[in-house]
């Protein structure tokens, strides 16, 4: 008896030592975006760089943001005073331009996540030679700065199980998608990197962020096996062809933009969108056929 008592009492004590540690292990990492620093006069770069690293930031897994920009219209031209909140990180970039040896302008990004605990600044910094690149290249980046700073996410790891084994099963590689591509009317070009992620960048400056994964589907009698989603909350701006009203009643109620694809070619991409349509009374949810070309 007095041995099943103290083989209670030591599982009891396990479990008051260990459930609060598995608790916070699985909490989301809790960030403040203050934006942009720079004394640079290309206040348009500056702003779409600004709006970038906010989506890309809401789009990592284990990352809860809330924006404290001082200015959502441009860059602050100093680093601004942070507010003592919840979060655990106070997060903003720095960047400076300056002209290469071609005398082409090249674009030094710093990355700094500030500790409010210790007030421990942690950065990492990346040239890019284009607003293209900071586009594709920041969110790597970004990822890695924060990456000693936040939870794992055992969730997103069994996502990445789920694909290889899809992917061996189908035959399909995800990785081998990797580039640009075209063909949403309204879209100036799609970005698909490496790891299964991406972006659709508008022609109406707008940029969703999407993730790609294997996924068998019958949809109208055609078979697909690539399922690419919108990560994040709807916005109008992600329904170019609806009239603005309508747009902006739909977004905050509409589900994520999907696109059901079948590799015709290694370079072309053909099935279904799931999308916002327009209709005599409004706009409903609805399928449109969809092609994406590698450019």
């Amino acid at each position: 008896m007095k041995n099943l008592r103290a083989r209670a009492a030591a599982a009891l004590l396990t479990f008051m030592i260990f459930a609060p540690l598995s608790a916070v292990h699985a909490e989301e990492l809790l960030v403040d975006y203050y934006g942009v620093v720079s004394a640079s006069s290309d206040s348009n770069m500056l702003k779409m760089a600004q709006d970038v690293f906010f989506t890309q930031l809401k789009s990592i897994d284990g990352i809860t943001v809330d924006d404290k920009r001082p200015d959502l219209s441009r860059a602050s031209p100093v680093i601004p005073n942070f507010i003592a909140t919840n979060a655990k990180i106070f997060f903003y970039a720095e960047i400076t331009d300056k002209k290469n040896s071609n005398g082409q302008t090249v674009w030094n990004c710093r990355f700094n996540a500030v500790t409010q605990e210790d007030g421990i600044t942690h950065s990492t910094s990346e040239n890019y030679e284009s607003y293209y690149k900071i586009l594709v290249g920041a969110k790597n980046a970004i990822e890695k700065v924060l990456s000693d700073l936040k939870s794992p996410a055992p969730e997103f790891a069994e996502a990445n199980k789920g694909n290889i084994e899809a992917d061996f099963n189908t035959g399909l590689d995800i990785e081998s998608l990797a580039g640009t591509w075209a063909g949403e009317p309204f879209a100036d070009k799609i970005i698909i990197l490496r790891g299964g992620r991406g972006f659709v960048i508008f022609k109406n400056g707008a940029t969703m962020n999407i993730k790609i994964s294997v996924k068998k589907a019958i949809i109208e009698g055609k078979s697909t096996n690539l399922e690419i989603t919108q990560v994040g909350k709807s916005n109008a701006s992600y329904f170019p062809e609806l009239p603005r009203e309508q747009a902006l009643l739909c977004a905050a109620s509409a589900s994520p933009i999907t696109w059901n694809f079948s590799l015709t070619s290694a370079d072309t991409l053909e099935g279904i969108k799931n999308t916002v349509i327009a209709t005599n009374n409004g706009t409903e949810q609805g399928r449109v056929n969809a092609s994406w070309i590698r450019k």
